[in-house]
């Protein structure tokens, strides 16, 4: 996930910033990649006196609907500018944007006098607050033409809006029809801290490996494409180079990979590299020199993988014999096995959690809902939420973990705890209603490793159970994954002969997703020789494996990471001075219905010692996210609300939270367990002293919090109403039921076609309101209770309250 954020502004009395962003190189692959989203009223047919779906903002008559000149339909929008102080805009709703997404806006417009104005695409954060804007002028010409302006999310935008605007200086009339906006998914192959926004190792670029014989390769705080930070590559020889190295990104052969990357200087090559198993480079590279045209600029390196490459990096070089400087910002990698979005829908919840499946909405928010602490009554006295506390035995017990139902009812945990005889080991408890847990059976650790989670085989003709782990820190193979099998849960023997599965370091959190019949392993991988057995070194990130057999999995590739967000919301100080940032220390990925949940573990450091080695010394509080993916790749997380909340200070669950890898649905309510230190992560009585940190780490104990059916996220409707439209689904099933809150209001449903028109008797004049709080009721449209044919959309009219997820079975 790229971290990125820029802040521009235009008109309406402030200065313009903004800038052109140049058109990818067509190919057949992209073409198959790009695919329409619904732009409300884009013909300005819906009334002929006013701009429907749009705001406006100019003197009273400056934006109006006129019948002629018009590009296409009965209608177009006409900007009139009569003031050379201020300039006239016209603002289209607010589509769902997700981080990576590459959107171009176009528009079809005919100047008839002035300067002709300018289409821009903005970007826009959970706050409402716009962090990005790209434009292209109109241009002088008479007759109707296309303006097109192209530009990628950012990590910390939400939404995107089309705006048409004149100029503040100029005074003239523009008219503008037809709009409309493409996209390009996220991609599926990212580089890490491709934005060169981590700010781990200051000015060395993190996850970037610099070979500056030739002068430097820094990053710098100013002058960035977008965000805050970019790479200055600065030659100063005319006889050695400079480069930066990415960290390798797996790959297939066949498929074909595109490297862009923004640049400003003249100075320099963007190399697309393919390597062997083995790490050596297969000759020779696609190198694409970034020319001699000023300011910044997109270059574009592409070429098929060949047979015998498993991995592909970037290099941003200068070349031998020139010098000069060089920015580089921005490293995008696209691929031909990108997948495109997936208008199937199963049978299964669609959660309002990410926005993968929303189109745009208006008028609402979103809010996640922290789960209600259920502890055992018996423990209320260590905190709320506590299922288990300390034992005889495991001082520490906490998860990373899983909780599983039991071959004959009840409950198993498996749990990681600290054994007299080692430092991380398995706990096993039982429980007959997963509230009240017993582990007197067991007086020591069932296994000498912690658990990175337990799966079960749903048919098992052998073992029953699966679990990965770690050595643990400091032992000689904690740089690599192992796989253990069971047949109780209680006897744990090592597969693959006691060999590493995965490469990898500290967590992993491990699941089973039953709709592919796979594995799902989510892994900390670090820059360093795994051979080797080196200690870690760099930010923590999480990457995806699958396997089928669990001992034969894929090479791991970049799936999550934290980004400027994060960072902006940190609200503990940092005692000493240091900077702060975030990182991702784990995140399960669990299916849930016709998605993955992600849980990322944001780590909120406030204290590094050790910035360019391993990162273990750090201090700082930990919470708990959410996150919807389609691919376990790209991940949609519109809002940072926790779903786990923190407790007061001098609270057990205050300091360091993290959970188990399941969610468990018992009748209509579904549980997490987790566990929570009191204290911040490596915080000592000595470093408090010093003032490092503010609160000892102490010991951890396991907590269980739960929520109704599917609520963990909500699009909330406040006073006057809202609305939210999905993009197109081709659905299994024909019964639509919502799971809804609408408080003193009610909820309609309206069908759309792919088009965004209403389906005749399906309307929401024809849609029976849904009045009572439910987790399940079917929706009707008069007598009719199942859904026309597919591809449809559909729009949830709400009042008040709060709309959770949909299901079409």
């Amino acid at each position: 996930m790229v971290r990125t954020s820029r802040t521009s502004r235009i008109g309406l009395g402030l200065a313009i910033v903004c800038c052109y962003v140049a058109a990818l190189p067509a190919t057949s692959s992209a073409a198959s990649w790009t695919a329409a989203r619904l732009v409300p009223d884009a013909g300005f047919e819906e009334s002929s006196s006013s701009a429907a779906r749009w705001t406006t903002e100019g003197p009273a008559g400056a934006v109006s609907v006129v019948s002629s000149p018009v590009h296409g339909g009965q209608g177009a929008a006409r900007l009139a500018d009569t003031s050379a102080t201020d300039g006239v805009s016209l603002r289209g709703e607010h589509l769902a944007a997700s981080p990576g997404e590459e959107l171009t806006a176009s528009a079809w417009t005919d100047r008839v006098s002035g300067q002709g104005g300018y289409l821009y695409l903005e970007f826009w954060n959970a706050a409402g607050a716009r962090v990005a804007a790209f434009s292209t002028a109109a241009g002088t010409s008479t007759g109707w033409q296309q303006v097109t302006v192209r530009g990628v999310v950012p990590d910390d935008a939400v939404t995107a809006t089309v705006l048409a605007y004149s100029d503040v200086a100029d005074q003239g009339t523009t008219v503008w029809d037809d709009v409309a906006v493409a996209t390009l998914p996220p991609p599926s192959r990212r580089v890490p801290n491709a934005g060169f926004e981590e700010p781990r190792e200051g000015t060395r670029p993190t996850e970037w490996t610099v070979s500056a014989p030739g002068g430097s390769a820094t990053v710098v705080t100013s002058g960035a494409h977008s965000g805050k930070r970019a790479l200055k590559i600065a030659d100063t020889s005319s006889s050695d180079e400079v480069s930066a190295l990415s960290r390798a990104v797996p790959v297939t052969a066949g498929e074909t990979v595109t490297a862009s990357a923004w640049v400003s200087g003249t100075n320099g090559t963007l190399y697309l590299e393919y390597r062997r198993s083995d790490g050596t480079r297969i000759e020779p590279p696609t190198a694409v020199n970034v020319g001699t045209a000023g300011g910044w600029k997109k270059v574009t390196a592409a070429a098929v993988v060949p047979s015998g490459a498993t991995t592909t990096t970037v290099r941003l070089y200068s070349t031998q014999t020139g010098t000069g400087t060089t920015t580089w910002d921005d490293v995008v990698l696209r691929s031909s096995q990108d997948p495109g979005y997936a208008e199937a829908v199963g049978t299964g919840p669609v959660l309002f959690v990410g926005d993968q499946r929303v189109e745009s909405s208006t008028g609402l928010t979103r809010t996640v809902h922290p789960g209600t602490k259920t502890g055992d009554p018996a423990l209320a006295s260590v905190g709320a939420g506590v299922v288990l506390d300390g034992g005889s035995w495991d001082k520490n017990p906490r998860l990373s973990g899983t909780v599983l139902p039991a071959p004959g009812g009840g409950y198993r945990m498996w749990y990681t705890a600290a054994d007299t005889d080692c430092g991380y080991c398995t706990g096993y408890a039982e429980s007959t209603d997963g509230v009240h847990w017993d582990r007197s059976a067991e007086t020591h650790s069932v296994y000498s490793y912690a658990p990175g989670g337990v799966v079960a085989d749903p048919a098992p003709t052998g073992p029953r159970y699966y679990m990965l782990h770690s050595h643990g820190p400091g032992s000689p193979q904690s740089n690599h994954y192992y796989a253990a099998q069971s047949t109780d849960g209680k006897t744990w023997t090592e597969l693959n002969s006691g060999n590493p599965v995965i490469n990898g370091w500290d967590v992993v959190n491990v699941t089973y997703d039953p709709d592919t019949s796979r594995f799902v392993a989510m892994t900390k991988q670090y820059p360093v020789d795994y051979a080797a057995n080196t200690r870690p070194a760099g930010p923590r990130t999480v990457w995806m494996s699958t396997s089928t057999d669990f001992v034969h999995w894929t090479s791991p590739k970049p799936s999550f990471a934290a980004d400027l967000r994060d960072d902006a919301a940190i609200t503990d100080p940092a005692p000493s001075g240091h900077a702060r940032w975030s990182e991702v220390y784990g995140m399960p990925a669990i299916r849930y219905g016709e998605q993955y949940l992600g849980l990322p573990w944001v780590f909120d450091i406030t204290d590094s010692p050790t910035t360019l080695a391993d990162p273990g010394p750090d201090k700082g509080r930990q919470h708990v996210g959410l996150a919807s993916s389609q691919d376990l790749l790209t991940w949609s997380r519109p809002s940072l609300g926790d779903v786990v909340a923190p407790g007061a200070a001098g609270t057990w669950d205050w300091g360091w939270d993290m959970t188990g890898t399941t969610l468990l649905t018992v009748g209509d309510q579904v549980r997490l367990y987790y566990a929570a230190f009191a204290g911040q992560h490596s915080c000592s009585d000595t470093d408090v002293t010093a003032g490092l940190c503010t609160k000892p780490f102490g010991n951890s104990r396991v907590g269980l919090v739960t929520w109704p059916k599917d609520r963990f996220e909500s699009f909330h409707a406040g006073t006057g109403g809202g609305s939210v439209t999905t993009r197109t689904l081709s659905p299994a099933g024909t019964g639509l039921t919502v799971n809804v809150a609408p408080g003193s209001g009610s909820l309609k449903v309206e069908v759309l076609d792919a088009g965004g028109n209403p389906v005749p008797g399906y309307t929401a004049d024809d849609a029976t309101p849904v009045t009572s709080d439910t987790l399940g009721t079917a929706v009707r449209w008069g007598t009719r209770t199942t859904l026309p044919a597919g591809p449809l959309r559909l729009r949830f009219d709400l009042t008040a309250g709060d709309l959770y997820s949909y299901t079409i079975s």
